[in-house]
């Protein structure tokens, strides 16, 4: 500032302000005409386009009931195929822990939730989460 003088400052001044009333005018010229084209639509009222529903009809060969089957029956026969054909000769513990894992693969639901439960815990995620999910599971 100790480079300017003390005419040069009121002139910047001068200036300044003649922008800032410029800028005014032009802001209220904008928003007077929004405000006029506002009242001419708010006078006319819209026009309404009245939805009618429309009827589609069903394929003659559509089939009435479901021809697929569920992925838990088709997914529970595959697997008791699977056992009944590979099963090996297994020792009591083997058996055992055979048996909660057949037991998942007959609930997929639940063997998502463990898994998902699993990986919570392990990214050390909210201990409330972890316990919604442990309830659900139950």
């Amino acid at each position: 500032m100790s480079n300017y003088s003390y005419s040069e400052i009121q002139d910047m001044q001068r200036k300044a302000m003649e922008r800032v009333r410029e800028m005014k005018r032009n802001s209220d010229i904008v928003t007077s005409s929004a405000q006029k084209e506002f009242d001419r639509e708010t006078l006319i009222p819209p026009v309404q386009k009245v939805i009618e529903p429309k009827i589609t009809n069903m394929p003659p060969n559509f089939p009435k009931n479901n021809p697929y089957p569920s992925f838990k029956t088709v997914f529970e026969n595959e697997n008791k195929v699977t056992v009944k054909e590979q099963k090996p000769p297994q020792r009591p513990a083997q058996e055992k822990r055979d048996n909660i894992i057949e037991t998942f693969f007959a609930e997929p639901d639940k063997a998502l939730l463990l898994g998902l439960i699993m990986l919570l815990k392990s990214e050390r995620a909210d201990e409330a989460l972890i316990l919604a999910l442990t309830y659900i599971l139950s």
